[in-house]
């Protein structure tokens, strides 16, 4: 399409939101509404978020919270002081939605609950994200990222252990960015159901919630097949902790019966060495499979025969030898000459990259992917611009990441406050 016909202004455009959120989940999302065009403005502590200076190399400006914060306003409000309570109740009338993240029963205590705030903005969409969800016997229970990927599976289902043979947690925060998005897809739809109705309601989102959606057929149950795979492979599980059975030994029988329910041996759906880094394959068909082996010299492999047996000990001892010999081969060459060789028969095939890397990946930068910015503070950085395009309204990132207070007089002004209001709530120390 024209540049000259694409609209500048997002699809979100003169919508507020008013965001209580913290570390990653909560401020991710309204990192996505804000690229949607959405005016969203971050209420912070007279100090700012601690999140701020986290591993930060310049006060007040670490480069995680920058990354999760850019394109916001920043309100600067103590909200342990009743008077601040009092400003948040005056200016929610011009919000269209609220994103909160704080632990159950910390909004509700201080007067900034769902049920607090619609009574005044009868329109306002609330957004709770929270660890376990609204009810339950864990609802009240504090959850990180860490803990809700633990708790949810998704930590076990990822298989990685350290030196020690425990669990290691997953990186990045799944569970915390998957609720963002999540959450910026419930206030959009929340948006769209109130064009209609004329009345806001509370979207509860959880990590918990999010981990689980992402494993679905994992947590799902089906007798049929459960009583296959899934029964006898929980009841091993649970067997082998009974009897003090390592962690990393544990996992190892969940892996041989979570590949035999698979199907086919993976050969070639996973990551190998070469001589100087590694590649990841990605072969889910016969079609693609048969590539695979055409470009490794591995025609002789024969799992997608009819008469290979994947439960038959002595052809799961001829996969073994197979692997090894894939294994010694991917070695002999480099990263480059892999790709080369895989991609020209059709094998889907990608170098496994590190993330530090990508900003310069030509891949990235014909995608247009990382924009340029000018911070105040910290100078020219790189962001990762917005998760998605649109064809007739512009997603973009709408400037860097505030100063603590930035907006405060600018917020306050548009929400009816007087110059001479807002110098008292700063000289009693309300706001900053």
């Amino acid at each position: 399409m024209p540049e000259s016909e694409i609209n500048q202004s997002g699809p979100l455009t003169g919508v507020r939101v008013l965001a209580f959120t913290q570390i990653v989940a909560g401020p991710f999302a309204g990192v996505v509404l804000s690229d949607f065009g959405a005016e969203v403005v971050k209420v912070e502590p007279i100090s700012g978020e601690y999140y701020r200076n986290v591993a930060a190399v310049v006060p007040d400006h670490g480069k995680r919270w920058q990354s999760l914060n850019r394109g916001k306003k920043s309100i600067s409000i103590n909200l342990k002081d009743p008077k601040g309570i009092d400003v948040i109740h005056k200016i929610i009338k011009g919000f269209d939605a609220l994103v909160i993240n704080f632990r159950p029963g910390v909004a509700e205590r201080l007067g900034i609950g769902y049920e607090d705030l619609s009574a005044i903005n009868p329109r306002l969409i609330y957004c709770s994200i929270t660890g376990f969800g609204p009810s339950g016997p864990w609802a009240n229970e504090a959850a990180t990222d860490y803990v809700a990927t633990a708790f949810s599976g998704l930590v076990a289902g990822d298989g990685k252990t350290d030196t020690d043979g425990v669990p290691v947690g997953m990186v990045p925060s799944v569970a915390d960015y998957l609720t963002g998005l999540a959450s910026a897809g419930a206030i959009s739809a929340a948006l769209f159901s109130r064009d209609k109705t004329g009345l806001g309601q509370k979207i509860d989102a959880s990590l918990l919630n999010s981990s689980l959606s992402i494993q679905d057929s994992f947590v799902m149950r089906e007798p049929a097949s459960d009583s296959v795979y899934r029964d006898p492979m929980m009841q091993r599980v649970k067997e082998s902790f009974s009897k003090g059975i390592s962690y990393k030994e544990v996992l190892a029988e969940r892996v041989k019966y979570r590949q035999q329910s698979a199907g086919l041996p993976r050969l070639y759906y996973c990551s190998y060495q070469t001589a100087d880094g590694a590649i990841m394959l990605g072969c889910l068909t016969p079609k693609t499979r048969d590539a695979a082996r055409l470009g490794l010299q591995m025609t002789h492999e024969l799992t997608d025969d009819a008469s290979f047996d994947p439960d038959d000990p002595k052809y799961q001892t001829q996969v073994e030898d197979w692997k090894s010999e894939i294994i010694h081969r991917v070695k002999q060459q480099s990263t480059e000459y892999w790709l080369a060789e895989l991609r020209a028969v059709g094998c889907p095939v990608a170098p496994v990259q590190f993330p530090e890397d990508l900003a310069d990946h030509e891949q990235v930068k014909a995608l247009g992917v990382m924009v340029p910015l000018e911070h105040p503070v910290t100078g020219p950085q790189e962001v990762v611009g917005p998760i998605v395009q649109f064809s007739r309204t512009e997603a973009r990132v709408q400037g860097p990441s505030p100063l603590i207070g930035e907006h405060t007089n600018e917020v306050l002004l548009t929400g009816g406050y007087t110059d001479d209001e807002i110098s008292e709530l700063s000289s009693g120390g309300v706001i900053r």
